[in-house]
C-alpha cells in the first residue's frame, strides 16, 4: 500500500521562497508546505502548536544557533523541547545528516578533481560549516581563508585560521541568543553594505572557491559580489529561486554538495530530507551520527573520514552539552515571564571588562580601545541579566524585569546613524513583548539618541519610558540629603528659600530642564548653562513665570559663574570634553553628576577634596530583590531610570510616562510620590571611589571651611 505523508517546512528566514510542492520517494508520496517566520522564534512556536495535528513531520530550516555550535545533532534534538513545545510529531532539522552528507560529497568531488582546494578557499562564515572547514584546513592549511569577523561582526578583515577563531565566532552567535530576532537588524540592512571592501576584495581575488550556505550568502546582498564573482561557489542547500538570485553575483560555477541521489525535487534540502527519511524508516526520534553515517556513506574509507571530522571533532563536548542543556532547560522552566524590560549599554570601554571572559581586556594596549569598541558594537543586543522579586510595600504585588545590553559605548552610539540604533532597540522591544514584558525603559545614552525615545516608542509594541522623571527626582532627593549634611547653606525663615546659587549645566536637556524648574522653587539664585543661548532664554522666561522670586542668569560657558555656585547639577552628554574646570569650583560646593558617562572623573575628585562630587541619586527597589548581573553599582542599587520602569509596572500604569526632551515637572512629583508609596529608598550616596559616608562629608565640610577662611 502506498503511503502519503505531509511535511510542514518551517524556515526561520524570510518568506521570499515559500512554496508548496510534492514528490515521490521510496514508493511513498510526500506533500511539503514551506512557512517562513521572518526570524521569529515565537512564530516557530505558533506554527508547531497550530499544525502538529495536521502534519506527519516538521522540517525546521535555518534555525538560529541558540545554545552551542558544537554537536548540533544533540543540541537541536532538544531545541523545541527547551522552548517548551511538546510534540509527538518528528522535529527534523537535518543536523547530523547534513554534516555526514557534506563530507561524503566533498571527499568524492576532491578525489574526482571537481574541487581542488589547493586553488584557495574562502569561508565567509566558517562557523556554519565547521566540519567542512576543519577537514579542508587540516589538509590545505595555507589555502584556507575565513571571513567570520567580516560577515558576523562587520569588521573588514580576512583571516587565515588560528586556534581562537571559532571561539570568537561562537561568542558572537551565543550573545545573539534572542528569543525573537524578527526586528533585529538583518545583516543586509546594516552598514555592512556601506563599508569599504577594497582590502577584502583584494585578498579574495586569487581564491578559487567560496564555501557558503546559500541562504546566508544572500543576506549579504551586494557584498556577496565581492565574495563570489568569478569563483566556484560551493553550497549545500539549494532552491531554484535562490540559485537564480545568486547567479547575478556572477560566480564561475555553482557546486552543490547535496547528494544527487536524494535530490528528488528542486526544493529538497537537508531538513526536508531528514523528515522524509525518518518517516520512511518510521522513526520519531532523530537518527544518530552512526545511523546517518551508515545510511549516507557507502565507501568505508570515506566513512572513516566523515567520522573523524563530524562525530569525534570534540569528544568531550557531548557530556558538557548534555549537562548544559539540562541547566538551561531547568532555568527556562523555572523562570517567570518578565513584567518589564530595560536597556543598558557600556558607559565606557572599561565596562566591557566586567563581562565574564573579557577581563583580559585590561592588558590590551589603550590605543586599541576605540577599534575594539567599534567591533563590539557590531554584536547584536543580548539579554544581560534579570532583576527579580521586586515587591511593593503598598500592595504586595511582585514583578520581575529582564535587562538587555547594547555592547556600544556612548562615543560609538553618538557616531552611529540613529536609524541603526532605533532598529536595534526596536528589536529589543519586540523581543521583550514576546517574553511577556508590559513596558520597557531606556537607560543612559539610548534615551538620548535621535529624538529621545519618541520614534522608538512609536514603533514599539509596548510602552517605552526614558525614566528621566524619577532620575530627576532622585537627583534632587540625593542633593537635598547631602546639602543638609554639609550644613553650609542657610534657609530664609520667611520665604523658605535657600540663600545660595544653584547651577544646572545642560539645563536645556530633559533632566536639566526639570531640575532647573524644581531648584528655582528652592534657591534664591539659579544659573542655567547650555550651548545655545536662544534655548536658554526661552527656558529662563518659562522658569521666571513659575518662580518670580528666583534670580535667574544664563550662560553658555559654565566656567564664567562656576566660582559662585553652591550647588551644581550636571546633566549633559559631553563625554568627549570637560564641561567645567573643577579648580574653579567654590570650596564646599556640592556637585551632583547625573550624566552618563559622568562629567567628572576620579582625577577631578582628587584635585578638589574640599568639593563634594556625588553621582546622581541611585535607588533601591522594594522587596528581596535579586540582581544577577554586574550593573556597576554597589549592593542592590539600581539606576533611577530603571526604577521608574519598575514602578510604573507595579502601578499597572503602562504608558510612555517620560518621553522626549521636555519632562513635566508635575510628573517628577508624581513619580516621587509613587516611589515612596511602593517603598523605593534612596541608595547610599555614591562617589567615584564608592559609597560616601557621613564621616567623609564632614571631612569635606571642614576642608571647605578652612579654605573659605583663608
Amino acid at each position: 500500500m502506498k503511503h502519503s505523508y505531509r511535511i510542514a517546512e518551517i524556515s526561520f528566514g524570510r518568506p521570499h521562497w515559500d512554496a508548496a510542492y510534492e514528490f515521490e520517494f521510496n514508493g511513498s508520496h510526500f506533500e511539503v508546505q514551506r512557512f517562513s517566520v521572518n526570524f521569529s522564534v515565537d512564530g516557530v512556536r505558533r506554527l508547531i502548536e497550530t499544525l502538529r495535528n495536521q502534519v506527519d513531520a516538521f522540517a525546521l530550516t535555518s534555525l538560529p544557533p541558540v545554545i552551542k555550535l558544537e554537536q548540533k545533532s544533540y543540541v537541536h534534538r532538544q531545541y523545541l523541547e527547551i522552548m517548551g513545545i511538546p510534540s509527538p510529531v518528528p522535529l527534523c532539522d537535518g543536523t547530523g545528516l547534513r554534516e555526514i552528507a557534506n563530507i561524503n560529497s566533498l571527499v568524492k568531488k576532491i578525489e574526482s578533481g571537481k574541487i581542488q582546494p589547493e586553488g584557495g578557499i574562502f569561508f565567509p562564515s566558517a562557523v556554519f560549516c565547521a566540519e567542512l572547514e576543519e577537514y579542508i584546513r587540516h589538509r590545505y592549511r595555507k589555502s584556507v581563508y575565513i571571513g567570520d569577523a567580516y560577515s558576523l561582526l562587520g569588521v573588514p578583515w580576512l583571516i587565515q585560521p588560528f586556534p581562537g577563531l571559532m571561539t570568537l565566532s561562537k561568542l558572537v552567535l551565543n550573545v545573539a541568543n534572542f528569543k525573537d530576532l524578527r526586528n533585529n537588524t538583518p545583516l543586509a540592512e546594516t552598514k555592512l553594505q556601506k563599508m569599504s571592501r577594497s582590502s577584502l576584495a583584494a585578498q579574495v581575488e586569487n581564491v578559487q572557491y567560496v564555501f557558503c550556505d546559500l541562504p546566508f550568502l544572500l543576506l549579504f546582498d551586494s557584498a556577496a559580489t565581492e565574495f563570489v564573482r568569478g569563483k566556484d561557489l560551493v553550497i549545500w542547500s539549494s532552491h531554484p529561486l535562490m540559485e537564480a538570485e545568486v547567479k547575478k553575483y556572477n560566480p564561475r560555477s555553482i557546486i552543490n554538495l547535496f547528494p544527487e541521489n536524494y535530490r528528488v525535487h528542486p526544493y529538497m534540502n537537508y531538513s526536508v530530507l531528514d523528515a522524509t527519511l525518518r518517516l520512511v524508516h518510521n522513526r520519531t526520534a532523530p537518527l544518530s551520527i552512526e545511523e546517518w553515517e551508515q545510511l549516507m556513506t557507502e565507501d568505508t574509507e570515506i566513512r572513516q573520514v566523515a567520522r573523524k571530522y563530524v562525530m569525534t571533532r570534540n569528544t568531550s563536548t557531548q557530556a558538557k552539552i548534555s549537562k548544559g542543556i539540562n541547566v538551561v532547560k531547568n532555568k527556562i522552566l523555572s523562570e517567570k515571564e518578565p513584567d518589564f524590560a530595560f536597556v543598558i549599554h557600556a558607559l565606557s570601554h572599561s565596562d566591557f571588562m566586567r563581562v565574564p571572559g573579557l577581563s583580559a581586556l585590561k592588558y590590551m594596549p589603550k590605543e586599541w580601545n576605540d577599534s575594539f569598541d567599534k567591533m563590539a558594537s557590531k554584536v547584536p543586543p543580548f539579554v544581560h541579566g534579570h532583576v527579580k522579586h521586586v515587591i511593593s510595600e503598598e500592595s504586595g504585588k511582585e514583578i520581575n524585569g529582564i535587562i538587555y545590553a547594547l555592547p556600544a559605548t556612548p562615543k560609538v552610539l553618538k557616531n552611529t546613524d540613529p536609524e541603526v540604533v532605533y532598529r536595534k532597540i526596536e528589536g529589543i522591544c519586540y523581543d521583550a513583548a514576546n517574553r511577556g514584558a508590559k513596558m520597557i525603559g531606556l537607560g543612559a545614552y539610548t534615551k538620548i539618541v535621535g529624538d529621545q525615545g519618541i520614534t522608538i516608542n512609536q514603533n514599539s509594541p509596548i510602552p517605552v519610558t526614558t525614566g528621566n522623571s524619577l532620575s530627576a527626582s532622585a537627583t534632587l532627593w540625593a542633593l537635598n540629603d547631602v546639602v543638609k549634611k554639609m550644613r553650609l547653606l542657610n534657609q530664609d525663615p520667611q520665604t523658605g528659600m535657600v540663600d545660595g546659587m544653584a547651577m544646572v549645566i545642560g539645563a536645556t536637556g530633559s533632566i536639566g530642564q526639570v531640575s532647573a524648574k524644581l531648584l528655582s522653587l528652592v534657591f534664591k539664585k539659579l544659573c542655567l548653562v547650555a550651548p545655545r543661548m536662544n534655548r536658554l532664554q526661552e527656558l529662563k522666561e518659562t522658569i521666571q513665570k513659575m518662580a518670580p522670586g528666583c534670580e535667574i542668569t544664563i550662560a553658555t560657558d559654565a566656567n564664567e559663574l562656576a566660582p559662585q555656585a553652591d550647588v551644581l547639577v550636571t546633566a549633559t552628554s559631553a563625554f568627549d570634553h570637560k564641561i567645567v574646570d573643577v579648580m574653579l569650583l567654590k570650596p564646599g560646593a556640592v556637585v551632583c553628576d547625573c550624566s552618563r558617562p559622568l562629567d567628572f572623573d576620579i582625577e577631578d575628585a582628587k584635585k578638589r577634596p574640599d568639593v563634594l562630587i556625588i553621582e546622581s541619586g541611585e535607588v533601591i527597589l522594594p522587596g528581596p530583590v535579586e540582581i544577577d548581573f554586574d550593573m556597576g553599582l554597589p549592593g542592590k542599587a539600581v539606576y533611577a531610570c530603571l526604577a521608574e520602569t519598575a514602578l510604573l509596572t507595579l502601578e499597572g500604569q503602562f504608558e510612555a510616562f517620560t518621553m522626549g526632551r521636555d519632562i513635566e515637572w508635575n510628573k517628577v512629583k508624581q513619580i516621587y510620590r509613587m516611589a515612596r508609596r511602593h517603598g523605593v529608598q534612596l541608595a547610599a550616596i555614591q562617589g567615584h571611589t564608592g559609597i560616601i559616608t557621613d564621616k567623609e562629608i564632614e571631612l569635606t565640610r571642614q576642608l571647605a571651611l578652612s579654605k573659605r577662611n583663608k
